[in-house]
């Protein structure tokens, strides 16, 4: 298992704040100070740390994949407009429980990137929903093994409804379009079919 270390990023601060100050979107934004940073990045250490070894075993197990890297950053800003996963920086602005949701979805993606050299996912993604666009294909399978991790591995149904109510909120449409894909298809099949895939590579 990789070590997570999460800690606010001093140096990417500046920019994603300048970013965000430019963007009519987040006129109303209210920048925290960096003390109120550093006490979210606290609680986020802690919160993680309960369910740490849970997480990065249950996506490992879903997938049958490893992660490449014995360490993974994730860095924490005071703001963006989404959060990504390479490198993993992720905003400040997060309830600690919405911090494990984010940073799970995250690692799912990393865990991707870090296998690319034996396992292309883009391109078994565009196999297995041709009709989707890139954004949506490239999460039917990460909210596929989300709703694993929250139903099999944590057994947290509140913790799933309120992802996927989230979601359904969001700027981009393609994440509650995911969603939608793994209700009707199931998460339990559409991993197993992509791990076909994989196999077959």
């Amino acid at each position: 298992m990789p070590i997570i270390r999460i800690k606010y990023n001093r140096f990417l601060d500046p920019i994603f704040k300048a970013y965000i100050k430019s963007n009519q979107k987040w006129k109303d934004w209210v920048e925290p100070t960096e003390t109120e940073v550093k006490e979210r990045v606290k609680k986020y250490k802690e919160e993680w740390a309960k369910y740490e070894k849970k997480i990065i075993e249950g996506i490992c197990e879903a997938l049958g994949l490893n992660f490449s890297q014995n360490i993974i950053d994730v860095h924490i800003v005071s703001g963006n407009d989404r959060q990504f996963s390479n490198p993993v920086v992720i905003k400040s602005g997060l309830k600690p429980d919405e911090f494990i949701e984010s940073l799970s979805h995250e690692l799912i993606h990393r865990l991707f990137s870090d296998n690319v050299q034996n396992v292309v996912a883009g391109k078994i993604f565009l196999e297995m929903f041709p009709d989707e666009n890139e954004l949506a294909r490239n999460h039917i399978i990460t909210h596929a093994v989300l709703k694993f991790i929250y139903l099999d591995v944590l057994k947290e149904k509140e913790r799933l409804a309120k992802n996927i109510e989230r979601s359904s909120k969001s700027s981009f449409p393609e994440y509650p379009r995911a969603w939608k894909i793994v209700e009707e298809k199931g998460y339990r099949e559409l991993i197993n079919y992509f791990k076909e895939r994989c196999n077959k590579k």
